[in-house]
């Protein structure tokens, strides 16, 4: 298979960034009542209310990388998997700040948090990208 898209690129290495976050731990919880603390990984194979958008985000950026003749649902798609990104943000940002303040427990982010807004990043990248396609064809037309 040849990249010939810029996006195309994007929309897979976007794939590759949701893909690794499913697999590793997205946050940890330290319980301060036990003695000595007790140190517990979160998972988002875990926690459904993290692992569907995120399969789904995977799923959805697939299906766009090969929707590369119609460009106009490919930017519908990214967009949608964009949003859902943003949401799959949001639901980590909420169930640390949740744990964060229940008794006796603190949660913190993990390096591999870093993942998601790098895969947001990139679908914003991949959308630019498939704008910049849409209006170097309807040039094309136009000189026709």
């Amino acid at each position: 298979m040849q990249i010939q898209r810029i996006q195309s690129l994007y929309i897979f290495l976007a794939v590759v960034a949701m893909a690794i976050f499913i697999i590793v731990p997205y946050g940890q919880a330290v319980d301060l009542t036990a003695n000595p603390a007790v140190t517990e990984k979160l998972y988002t194979m875990s926690e459904y209310g993290l692992l569907i958008p995120s399969c789904v985000v995977v799923i959805l950026l697939l299906a766009g990388l090969f929707l590369y003749r119609n460009l106009s649902l490919q930017r519908t798609v990214v967009m949608v998997t964009l949003m859902l990104t943003l949401a799959t943000i949001a639901v980590v940002c909420f169930a640390l700040f949740k744990m964060g303040k229940a008794e006796g427990l603190e949660a913190s982010f993990t390096v591999w948090d870093i993942l998601l807004p790098i895969a947001a990043f990139l679908e914003i990248m991949a959308v630019s990208g498939i704008n910049h396609d849409i209006k170097l064809l309807k040039s094309y037309d136009r000189l026709r």
